[in-house]
């Protein structure tokens, strides 16, 4: 196995420690990495540790602040264990006041509003609008604009660098047959909805609905009602198209795994003898035993359409 863990400290200075286990979360509809790593502590682990960077195969893919961390010893062996979610997770638990902003890009929204540290992001399109409500996280309004401006959803690439477009220069990965631990397929059907109904200015249902195929497909006949939202007041029917894309997010995921990790990132492309398909999701598991890494593509009204 070949990863390392670098702790950081508020002084500056750095360890990097001898990594036994790890496990390694990315995936496009998150807007963080996830990434659990237990250590050996050969060197005291400073109690004000604040960040962790973690490499697999030379490829830096997590930086981010540190949740939980345990330190332990036994027999005259140190043993930590830390948990840690990467800086976009921020995003989550930052609210935006309240109001109706216009003429408002993603540049504004991350670089005038809230600055996160060690974040970065494509220089995106501007909305004409976008309404913000009580709660609404700075993310929501990342996800609105993403929507308004392109009809995308956005996502993590890298180490916090947060897209919306397809990457200009995507990698492409095509794995062999021999190549292959495993590979299948999978359906969740728990978030279909198979009619929206959003009240017009009146109040009234039924101007402005939408039905999903997939839902009545699968026997699901779940309904939802809304009152006007605000965000779609020039479209309305928008409105329903976007939480009815929402609610189908990767429901469909087709998917691989193989011995080792060769630095995929989402929004690369993946093909097994046939066509290639955006990746969508990277989970990484690593222990004495080696290296697994297994590469998702989701199939939704975001990405991979069929």
């Amino acid at each position: 196995m070949t990863a390392a863990l670098s702790i950081l400290s508020p002084n500056g200075t750095d360890a990097v420690f001898k990594v036994l286990a790890f496990s390694f979360v990315k995936d496009a509809y998150t807007p963080f990495t996830r990434l659990t790593v237990e250590f050996e502590a050969h060197t005291a682990v400073p109690e004000t540790a604040q960040m962790a960077r973690f490499y697999v195969n030379g490829h830096f893919i997590h930086n981010g602040y540190i949740d939980t961390f345990r330190i332990t010893e036994s027999g005259g062996f140190r043993r930590g264990v830390l948990t840690s979610r990467g800086f976009t997770s921020q995003f989550l638990q930052n609210q935006l006041e309240p109001d109706l902003y216009t003429n408002i890009s993603l540049n504004d929204l991350m670089d005038d509003y809230m600055q996160l540290p060690y974040v970065t992001h494509e220089d995106c399109g501007t909305a004409s609008y976008i309404f913000v409500g009580n709660g609404s996280t700075q993310w929501d309004g990342i996800v609105n604009i993403a929507f308004k401006v392109y009809g995308r959803h956005p996502y993590i690439r890298g180490t916090n660098c947060v897209m919306v477009n397809p990457p200009a220069a995507p990698q492409t990965f095509a794995y062999s047959e021999a190549d292959m631990l495993s590979r299948g397929s999978e359906r969740d059907t728990r978030g279909l909805v198979y009619y929206w109904s959003m009240a017009d200015m009146q109040g009234q249902h039924g101007s402005y609905t939408l039905s999903e195929p997939a839902a009545y497909d699968n026997y699901i006949y779940r309904s939802r009602y809304f009152e006007l939202d605000r965000r779609f007041l020039y479209e309305p029917q928008k409105a329903v198209e976007f939480r009815d894309k929402m609610a189908v997010r990767g429901w469909k995921n087709s998917f691989l795994t193989y011995s080792g990790y060769r630095g995929e990132d989402l929004f690369d492309t993946a093909s097994v003898g046939g066509a290639a398909k955006d990746i969508t999701s990277v989970r990484i598991t690593g222990n004495r035993n080696g290296i697994i890494t297994e590469i998702g593509m989701y199939s939704d009204k975001f990405v991979n359409a069929q």
